[in-house]
């Protein structure tokens, strides 16, 4: 991979900035070249406005000389597809999370990557941050001894997702399972390895009785270990991102996991002692350490946590928590 590195995006959704174009003028030799979009106008305006040079439809990001990755922040429906033709024109691609639609359009992602040589990365941001890192080592370290049980609310505030926004439109791979209990999913494997699916519970949308406004899940580790999750848009005033690990030595909990710059807190304590207790640094962002280990991993052809075959195993355990609610995979 050359040290230089030009970056496309395929979409004009708001959150290319954050994830992207921001971070990329942090970074040495990285730089957004070009922006398409199904409205090539609103690719001009969203690049003027980002102070990226050359904007058009997808192809003219697919096609370009310049692009060696393909950013994909479109609808998990669609993100396969154009991120097999993007791996097919010789571009890496980081598609946000949660890969895709279901797990066998994301192993096709993955099976695309290895046949043309190219990488393909899922945008599981949080996992590069080092508040994450931090709990993943605390997790890891038998500071809480045997772990007895675990908790996980994900629930965004029930003011956020309104009707006309695409988490809400089965069509577009809408769900709350698959905008924020992925995250949780992700951070199981992460932390245990691969849990199984014992039931879950699925609040619907009266709009679209196929998405799920919320879903509360029950999943098991190795020994049995229970595992409960609730990913949820009708969240209180201040919503959730919160983890509780109980454990036989001392009990763990976090916040802000899915954002740890909105202010992460680590807490681990045993009866009334504080055995451990951090935040996470000011200043770290998330979307700039993956997009920095993206490069990196480009740069340099190591494995990555966020390579697309991880992310396949994540999927795996979505479709199954949606099949347990008793609907189907997106």
């Amino acid at each position: 991979m050359a040290d230089q590195i030009g970056i496309g995006i395929l979409g004009a959704a708001g959150i290319s900035e954050r994830a992207i174009v921001e971070p990329a003028r942090g970074l040495d030799g990285v730089r957004v070249v070009a922006i398409g979009a199904r409205d090539p106008e609103r690719a001009r305006a969203t690049a003027d406005l980002l102070d990226v040079p050359e904007s058009g439809d997808y192809e003219l990001v697919l096609k370009h000389p310049d692009v060696d990755l393909v950013y994909i922040p479109l609808p998990s429906t669609v993100q396969a597809y154009w991120a097999i033709r993007a791996l097919e024109a010789g571009k890496n691609v980081l598609c946000e999370k949660p890969l895709s639609a279901n797990a066998t359009t994301a192993a096709q992602i993955a099976d695309a990557a290895d046949a043309a040589g190219r990488r393909a990365f899922v945008g599981f941001h949080y996992r590069l941050h080092g508040f994450t890192r931090q709990l993943l080592d605390v997790l890891a370290s038998g500071v809480l001894g045997d772990v007895r049980c675990v908790e996980f609310d994900y629930s965004i505030p029930h003011f956020v997702v309104q009707p006309g926004n695409i988490r809400l439109d089965g069509d577009l791979g809408g769900g709350s399972f698959m905008d924020v209990g992925c995250y949780a999913v992700d951070l199981i494997r992460a932390a245990w390895g691969e849990p199984a699916v014992v039931s879950a519970d699925a609040t619907l949308y009266d709009g679209d009785p196929r998405v799920d406004l919320q879903m509360d899940a029950e999943l098991e580790l190795a020994g049995g270990i229970p595992v409960r999750i609730r990913s949820s848009f009708i969240g209180d005033d201040k919503g959730s991102m919160s983890l509780r690990v109980a454990g036989s030595a001392a009990d763990l909990e976090a916040t802000s996991v899915i954002v740890p710059q909105w202010g992460a807190q680590l807490r681990v304590t045993a009866d009334d002692r504080v055995l451990i207790e951090d935040k996470a640094a000011d200043g770290e962002n998330s979307y700039a350490r993956q997009l920095e280990h993206v490069i990196g991993a480009l740069r340099d052809g190591i494995p990555s946590e966020l390579d697309a075959a991880q992310g396949v195993g994540t999927m795996h355990v979505v479709d199954a928590v949606y099949r347990a609610a008793g609907l189907q995979p997106r």
